[in-house]
């Protein structure tokens, strides 16, 4: 509606129309009206101030300059959240590599022929949070002594804890109750090998149960000359992928020997900042509104 203003650019009658969410918040500190000229050959809109004498504060550059930085401090505001959050992650995945240094040395201390325990995976750990089992996670343990702690569970529950792929599971499974055997191992201090010789694993194993509890990272710590024997399976995922299983003798110990980048999560990684592509997202978001803004009648 007309009010007795004048357009700045040709000196013709304005008339208000409604402000946008960012003109109401510039308000709270300096009252502003958005308005346009009502000559069709101008087309000028734009934010005008109003000082206690009634004369016009705001030219459109400095609304422009306004948005701009309620933009820019946005962006910055962003930019600092994610670096504040990006270090407190970064502080915590130190704290974590940091211990799992610590029970690993206390794993490697172990004399021969005996077991290491590990430690519990820290609770905010994604595979706690997502373990489908009523299984415990633990990580960094050592087995040296066969049938010292049997399993008690099944396979369905050590591999969901191992977080292999539900179909792999499945084929695994069922492979183990029909006795349907891939090919077998012997197991020493020296390594996982199958019996024909053709394939041989490390000493480290992705994930073995004991009890009632998997544990990630577990090192094969018999006596020297000691050997075990194990019955090996395998699975293949929806994209191919194989995942390797053994199942010892004396102890029905299920144990995950394929690689696997889900079950070796160790190395504590933070991805980089992001700080350039959430600036480029804010001048894109700011050029849309303008674009909006242009398309509508307003700025």
């Amino acid at each position: 509606m007309p009010d007795g203003r004048h357009c700045p650019a040709c000196g013709g009658v304005l008339e208000r129309v409604h402000r946008h969410a960012l003109d109401r918040f510039v308000s709270l500190f300096r009252s502003v009206h958005r308005y346009r000229c009502t000559d069709a050959d101008c087309g000028w809109h734009g934010v005008l101030g109003r000082d206690a004498a009634g004369t016009p504060l705001a030219s459109p550059w400095r609304a422009h300059l306004v948005w701009f930085l309620i933009g820019a401090s946005c962006t910055l505001a962003a930019v600092q959240g994610v670096r504040m959050y990006q270090r407190s992650e970064a502080e915590t995945a130190r704290a974590d590599a940091a211990m799992r240094r610590g029970v690993e040395a206390q794993s490697r201390a172990a004399p021969p022929g005996a077991d290491f325990p590990g430690a519990p995976l820290p609770p905010a750990d994604h595979r706690v949070l997502a373990n489908p089992s009523p299984l415990q996670l633990r990580h960094g343990c050592a087995w040296g002594v066969p049938g010292g702690n049997p399993y008690r569970g099944t396979v369905e529950q050590a591999l969901g804890a191992a977080r292999l792929p539900p179909e792999v599971v499945r084929q695994v499974a069922n492979m183990a109750a029909r006795g349907w055997v891939y090919d077998k191992v012997e197991i020493s201090r020296n390594g996982i090998r199958t019996v024909n010789g053709n394939r041989e694993f490390g000493t480290n194993i992705r994930a073995m149960a004991f009890g009632n509890t998997l544990c990630f990272n577990t090192r094969v710590n018999f006596p020297p000359g000691h050997v075990e024997y194990a019955d090996l399976y395998q699975g293949t995922d929806s994209r191919g992928q194989t995942y390797t299983v053994m199942v010892p003798y004396v102890c029905q110990n299920a144990s995950v020997l394929g690689e696997r980048e889900e079950i070796v999560e160790e190395n504590g990684s933070v991805p980089e900042p992001a700080t350039p592509v959430l600036v480029l997202l804010a001048l894109a978001l700011m050029a849309a509104l303008r674009w909006r803004g242009r398309r509508t009648g307003h700025v």
